[in-house]
């Protein structure tokens, strides 16, 4: 009986810890798209959720490059005077 049950029950894989390694680089890179695609959309899903239309008055991409990297992007939102 103890043949039987070693025959039918054998490792199916081996993890080195360079696949430990490769899940937690799939893992970050899943959470960090994740980050990146709520920061695109936020208004979208804000509106969404608050029943509000999203303003479609400024179309600012959030992911351009500026020629100077100097310059901090202006937020439409704030209320500075």
């Amino acid at each position: 009986m103890k043949i039987l049950f070693d025959l039918a029950v054998k490792p199916a894989a081996y993890l080195d810890p360079g696949s430990g390694s490769m899940l937690i680089q799939i893992l970050l890179a899943a959470l960090l798209g994740a980050g990146v695609a709520v920061k695109i959309f936020w208004r979208s899903i804000k509106a969404f959720f608050t029943g509000k239309k999203a303003s479609e008055g400024t179309t600012e991409d959030p992911t351009a490059i500026t020629d100077d990297p100097t310059v901090v992007p202006s937020d439409s939102t704030s209320t500075k005077e």
